[in-house]
C-alpha cells in the first residue's frame, strides 16, 4: 500500500509539474504568411454570380431548353482538383448542381466574415444549364415548360471556392464548415495539406493493392468491349502482342510529323545542297532555301518529306470522320435536329478530306515534274484548309461543345487563335509572293561595274556614295548607264524574249506603239511650252507611261492622279499637246510626198484623207474642212473615173468599219453630267461624229432619217424633247 501511494504521488506530482511549466512542452511552429499570393485583379471578396447567362446574338447564341444533363455531374473532375493559392477551400465529394440561390447565400455569409488581407474566389463558372418548370395546372404532355432558373454542374473532387490571405486553418474552418450544409450534395473542407495526404494515401493503396482486377486490366484486354466507350486511349490488339498508345500522345506525334519533316529537309538542303537550293532566277542572294526547293528538288529530302506526310495523312482522314461525329453527338444539341447543321457537318468533313488529298498530291508531284498540277494542288490545299478551319470553328460554337466544359471553352479559344494565324499567314505569303514577282521583273536589278554588286533600282543612289564615278548595267538586257541616266531605264526585254531561245520572234504590240507615239507628243509639248505654270504641270506627268489619249480621261487623270484642281489649266495642257500632235501630223504629210517622188495614187490619197480625218478628230477641227479637202481632190482629178473609182470605193468600204449609230448615241448621252440631252443637240453631235468618221457617201440614206430610226429602236425615254438614259 505504501508503495502504491508513493507511485501515485509521483505520478500526480509529475502531471502538476508539467501543467505549471508549459514552456517545457513541445509547441507547434508559428504560422507565417510570407508565401501568400493574393488575387492579381485586386478583388478580395466573392463577386455576384449572374442568375442568367448572357447570350451574344452576333454569334448566333440564343436561349435553349435541354434535358437535366445528369451526364455533366457523372464521374470525377480531372482538371480543377488543386488549390491555386495553396491554402483552404471547399471541394465536392460527389457530383451535383449549384443554383443561383446557393451562390448568393454563400457570397453574403462569407463576405460578411472576411477580414482585412483575407480573400475568397470562385472556382466554378456562373449558372448556365437551364432548368424548366411547368405552370401550375398544366396537363401532362403539353410540352416542355418555360425556363425557371439556371444551375452549374459540378463533378466529384471539383474545387468550388477558395479562401486565403492572412488566415489560419481554424478561422477557415469556422468560415466554411457550416456552409457545407447549404449545398444539395456532399461537400467537404480541404486544405493544401489535406489534399497532399489524400494523394499519398491513394498512391499507397495503389501500391499495396493485391487485386489485379482493375480498370487498367479491363481496358488492356477489352473486357466486355469497354474500349469502345473509352475515348482517351487507342490500342491495337493481336493474338500474342499488344500495342497500347495514349490518344493524346498519338495526336501530338501525328501533328508534329510535317514540322519535323520540314525541319529535316531544310537542314539537309543547307548541309548538302546549299548553292543549288538558294539559287534564284533573278540572282538575288538567299540565306535559306525555299520550301519547294528544300522538300521536292533534291534527294534524300524529297523521300523524307513524302514518307512523313504519308504517315501524317492517313490518321487525319480518320480524325476528319471522328470530328464530324463529335459535332453531331453533342450533349447540348441545340441545332442537331436541324437539316442545315447536319449538312454543314458533312460538307466540312468532305472539305477536310479534300484538303488532305490535295496535300498528298502536292507532295507527290513536284513543281519540276509537272508545274500546272503542282500549282492547282497547292491552291486547292490552301483554299480548302482555310475554308475548313472557318466552318469547323463555327460549327464547334453552334454544336454546344464549347459550353459543355471548361476544356471546350479552351479548345474554342485555341481554334480561334489558330484560324486567325492561318488566315494571316496566307495573306502574308500572298503579299510576299507578289513582292517577289514585282521586284524580280526585268530592269529592276542592276549591277555595279566597279564592285560587281547586284542592286535594286531604288538602291543605286545610296550605292553611289561608296562607288563614285561608277557605271551600272542592267542584269536583264545588259544596257549600261551612269548614275544620272539610270532612272530613264524604265523598259527592258521581256522574259519571253530573254528565255525564248535564238529563233524567238516577239509579236508586235499595236497598243504599245500608239502609246509610245502619244508619249513622244507629250515630251515634245513639254519642251516647246513657254508658260511656266503649264510647264510645271507637264513636268509632273513626264515620268508616267499610262497617260490617257482622250481629252475627258486626260483631264480626269490630271485631277485625280496629279491632284490638279484647276480645270482650265488641265484644258490648256490638253490643247498644248493637241497642237503638238497637229504639227507632227503636218510634218508627216509633208515628208510623205517627198519619199514617194511627188507621184500619189488614188489609194495613197484616200489614206491621206483618212489620216487627216483622224488628226482633225484629235485636234478638234471642223468637219467642213475635211469635206472641202475631198471636193478639191475630186476637182483636180485625183480620183480615177469608171471602174477604178468603183473598185477603189469597194476596197475602202470593205476595209472601213461600219458606223455604230446606237453606240454613238449612248456615248454622247454618257458624256453629259445627268445623262440627258435635247434631241436637236444630240442629233447634231451624232451626225457630226458620223461625218467625221469618213463613212458617208452620196448614195447613202439621209443621216437624219437614220438617226431618227436608230433613236426609236433604242427605246430611250423622251420627255419634252429631252432624251434620257435608262
Amino acid at each position: 500500500m505504501l508503495f502504491q501511494r508513493i507511485e501515485k504521488s509521483v505520478w500526480q506530482n509529475s502531471i502538476r509539474f508539467l501543467r505549471n511549466n508549459k514552456k517545457w512542452l513541445p509547441r507547434p511552429e508559428p504560422e507565417t504568411f510570407e508565401n501568400v499570393v493574393f488575387p492579381p485583379n485586386g478583388e478580395y471578396k466573392l463577386p455576384a454570380m449572374p442568375e442568367e447567362p448572357t447570350y451574344d446574338s452576333a454569334l448566333g447564341e440564343q436561349k435553349f431548353k435541354t434535358s437535366k444533363q445528369l451526364i455533366s455531374i457523372r464521374g470525377v473532375e480531372e482538371i480543377h482538383t488543386d488549390l491555386i493559392h495553396k491554402q483552404y477551400g471547399l471541394a465536392a465529394v460527389t457530383g451535383g448542381f449549384i443554383s443561383a440561390y446557393d451562390f448568393n447565400f454563400i457570397r453574403d455569409r462569407l463576405n460578411r466574415n472576411l477580414l482585412k488581407n483575407q480573400f475568397a474566389i470562385w472556382r466554378v463558372p456562373a449558372p448556365w444549364l437551364p432548368r424548366t418548370k411547368k405552370a401550375t395546372g398544366a396537363k401532362p404532355g403539353s410540352g416542355k415548360g418555360n425556363i425557371h432558373h439556371y444551375v452549374t454542374p459540378v463533378r466529384a473532387k471539383r474545387i468550388i471556392l477558395e479562401v486565403g490571405g492572412y488566415i489560419m486553418e481554424l478561422e477557415a474552418r469556422a468560415y466554411l464548415m457550416y456552409l457545407c450544409e447549404r449545398f444539395r450534395f456532399p461537400v467537404e473542407f480541404v486544405s493544401e495539406k489535406i489534399l497532399e495526404e489524400k494523394k499519398l494515401q491513394e498512391k499507397k493503396i495503389e501500391e499495396l493493392n493485391v487485386n489485379k482486377f482493375n480498370w487498367d486490366l479491363a481496358l488492356k484486354y477489352n473486357m466486355q468491349d469497354c474500349r469502345r466507350c473509352d475515348g482517351f486511349q487507342m490500342a491495337l490488339v493481336g493474338e500474342e502482342e499488344l500495342l497500347y498508345i495514349s490518344f493524346r500522345r498519338f495526336i501530338l506525334i501525328t501533328s508534329a510529323l510535317p514540322v519535323s519533316a520540314l525541319f529535316l529537309c531544310i537542314s539537309l538542303a543547307l548541309a548538302l545542297h546549299f548553292d543549288e537550293s538558294t539559287e534564284t532566277h533573278c540572282n538575288v542572294k538567299n540565306y535559306l532555301p525555299s520550301i519547294s526547293a528544300a522538300v521536292a528538288s533534291f534527294s534524300p529530302e524529297r523521300y523524307i518529306w513524302r514518307l512523313l506526310i504519308a504517315l501524317h495523312s492517313a490518321p487525319r482522314i480518320v480524325m476528319a470522320l471522328a470530328f464530324k461525329n463529335f459535332l453531331l453527338t453533342s450533349p447540348l444539341r441545340p441545332f442537331n435536329d436541324r437539316i442545315w447543321f447536319d449538312l454543314t457537318c458533312h460538307i466540312a468533313c468532305f472539305i477536310n478530306i479534300a484538303e488532305i488529298l490535295f496535300l498528298l498530291l502536292l507532295t507527290t508531284i513536284s513543281s519540276v515534274e509537272n508545274y500546272a498540277v503542282h500549282k492547282i494542288s497547292f491552291l486547292g490545299f490552301a483554299v480548302c484548309s482555310i475554308i475548313h478551319m472557318l466552318i469547323a470553328t463555327t460549327l464547334y460554337q453552334y454544336s454546344g461543345r464549347r459550353r459543355t466544359s471548361s476544356v471546350g471553352e479552351k479548345s474554342f479559344q485555341y481554334k480561334i487563335l489558330m484560324c486567325s494565324t492561318s488566315v494571316l499567314s496566307l495573306l502574308l505569303a500572298a503579299y510576299f509572293y507578289g513582292r517577289h514577282n514585282y521586284f524580280c521583273e526585268p530592269g529592276i536589278y542592276t549591277l555595279c561595274d566597279r564592285c560587281s554588286e547586284a542592286l535594286k533600282k531604288n538602291q543605286v543612289d545610296k550605292h553611289g556614295f561608296r562607288c563614285r564615278d561608277a557605271t551600272y548595267s542592267c542584269l536583264d538586257c545588259g544596257k549600261a548607264f551612269s548614275l544620272g541616266t539610270y532612272k530613264n531605264h524604265i523598259k527592258c526585254v521581256t522574259e519571253n524574249k530573254k528565255y525564248g531561245g535564238k529563233n524567238y520572234v516577239e509579236k508586235e504590240n499595236k497598243g504599245e506603239a500608239k502609246q509610245n507615239r502619244w508619249i513622244e507628243q507629250v515630251e515634245r509639248a513639254i519642251e516647246n511650252v513657254t508658260n511656266k505654270e503649264l510647264k510645271d504641270l507637264l513636268q509632273q506627268i513626264r515620268g508616267f507611261s499610262n497617260i490617257p489619249r482622250k481629252e475627258t480621261k486626260f483631264i480626269n487623270f490630271l485631277q485625280n492622279s496629279i491632284k490638279v484642281r484647276n480645270r482650265d489649266l488641265c484644258v490648256k495642257a490638253w490643247n498644248c499637246i493637241s497642237e503638238e500632235a497637229e504639227k507632227m501630223q503636218q510634218a508627216a504629210e509633208k515628208m510623205e510626198p517627198k519619199k514617194n517622188g511627188g507621184d500619189c495614187s488614188s489609194v495613197d490619197n484616200e489614206k491621206e484623207l483618212n489620216c487627216k480625218q483622224e488628226a482633225s478628230k484629235i485636234n478638234g477641227e471642223k468637219v467642213e474642212e475635211i469635206e472641202t479637202g475631198k471636193k478639191e481632190l475630186r476637182e483636180n482629178g485625183m480620183y480615177e473615173n469608171g471602174n477604178n473609182s468603183a473598185e477603189q470605193q469597194t476596197l475602202t468600204t470593205d476595209n472601213e468599219k461600219k458606223f455604230k449609230w446606237k453606240r454613238a448615241i449612248k456615248r454622247a448621252l454618257k458624256e453629259t453630267e445627268n445623262g440627258q440631252m435635247k434631241i436637236k443637240r444630240l442629233k447634231a453631235k451624232v451626225i457630226q461624229s458620223y461625218l467625221a468618221s469618213g463613212q458617208s457617201n452620196e448614195n447613202d440614206e439621209n443621216p437624219e432619217t437614220i438617226f431618227n430610226a436608230k433613236l426609236c429602236s433604242l427605246g430611250l425615254p423622251i420627255d419634252n424633247k429631252i432624251v434620257r438614259l435608262n
